[in-house]
């Protein structure tokens, strides 16, 4: 099981694994909060990700709490390219920061 931890320094979210990670067929994959993050709001797929979200996970990303969680595939291979949304103000007064990571299938 991966966890990114995705945080906020003021002007971006940053990713514990710098943006990229690299996983393997059937790994378990959850994006945690960090420091100046309130929550995980969505992970979706970018129109240009080399492979889609059907192909790619056997369990789309889905909100569990404040964090978010999916399951790759246990037969793809490439990469997954994605926007992570995650919101930096609080409950009453949302602000919302988005950026866009990928995810490497290692053969």
């Amino acid at each position: 099981m991966a966890t990114i931890t995705v945080s906020y320094d003021g002007v971006e979210l940053i990713l514990s694994d710098n943006g990229h990670t690299n996983a393997s067929r059937s790994e378990q994959i959850n994006w945690h909060p960090g420091s100046g993050v309130k929550s995980v709001t969505n992970v979706t797929a970018k129109s240009s990700s080399p492979v889609s979200t059907e192909n790619f996970w056997s369990n789309p990303p889905r909100e569990n709490g404040v964090n978010f969680r999916g399951t790759i595939n246990g037969t793809v291979n490439g990469a997954w390219d994605y926007d992570i949304s995650c919101n930096v103000g609080t409950n009453n007064n949302p602000v919302i920061v988005t950026k866009d990571p990928r995810i490497q299938v290692l053969s």
